[in-house]
């Protein structure tokens, strides 16, 4: 066989080739294009999430407020800001300091009442999926502090649920409101940060208590000891006689 022979017969093996997989391609895509589709955008979605999981900052301390405060995003940047500078430590070792703010939307059956009464509407749908969400956040959940409406906390105080202030603190402060909460309004941080001055005086800060199930879990150890330092900061913070209070 020539040269030029052998050129043709490798030009038509290829050639054949080159057909086969086409026919098996436009075969392929005829009748799984729509599952292609839909694979390769879940397969973006989750390679989103990765990088979105990557790129976010991890708590050195975690915090939630639960309560119809409506929280904008000026207020949002006020309060993590003066979280932030309360803390003021990196405890979680990524050299970052950051506590994680969640906010949940949430009033009990009385409030919502008294909300319908004076004309504004109430979503009963999204209040009963939050409840949900904050029953499973305060069993099981990974926030370890809460700031909440003195009506709702009454609602939620179910024993065994919140700390013990002397458990968190070594002992219960004077102002205290009862043994497992304080009234921000009682702090000086209240008065000093206008993140947190935007709350209502009565709010409460409290603990989720460790459960049982969790006290052999390093990682929830590692949270609550973290947590525990961001509390006392929270409670004990003092302000310099030569500071000026930012809420004068």
């Amino acid at each position: 066989m020539d040269e030029e022979t052998r050129e043709q017969e490798e030009q038509k093996e290829v050639g054949d080739y080159l057909f086969d997989w086409k026919r098996k391609f436009d075969n392929f895509w005829y009748h799984y294009k729509i599952a292609f589709i839909i694979g390769v955008i879940i397969l973006i979605f989750v390679i989103f999430c990765i990088a979105q999981c990557a790129s976010r900052v991890k708590g050195d301390a975690n915090i939630a407020y639960i309560g119809a405060q409506e929280i904008d995003s000026e207020m949002y940047d006020e309060l993590q800001y003066a979280l932030n500078q309360i803390l003021d430590e990196d405890l979680n070792g990524d050299g970052k300091i950051h506590v994680d703010f969640t906010q949940f939307l949430y009033m009990t059956g009385v409030q919502a009442e008294n909300m319908r009464a004076i004309g504004k509407a109430v979503d009963y749908q999204s209040l009963m999926t939050t409840q949900t969400q904050i029953n499973l956040e305060l069993t099981t959940g990974n926030i370890i502090i809460y700031f909440i409406n003195p009506e709702v906390y009454k609602e939620l105080a179910v024993p065994g649920r919140f700390m013990p202030l002397e458990d968190a603190l070594g002992y219960v402060p004077e102002y205290a409101n009862d043994v497992y909460s304080i009234k921000l309004g009682s702090l000086q941080c209240w008065d000093y940060y206008e993140g947190i001055y935007n709350f209502p005086s009565g709010t409460l800060v409290v603990l989720r208590d460790m459960q049982v199930s969790e006290e052999d879990n390093k990682t929830m150890q590692d949270r609550y000891e973290r947590n525990l330092t961001m509390f006392r900061r929270l409670v004990e913070f003092k302000f310099k006689d030569d500071e000026v209070n930012t809420n004068e």
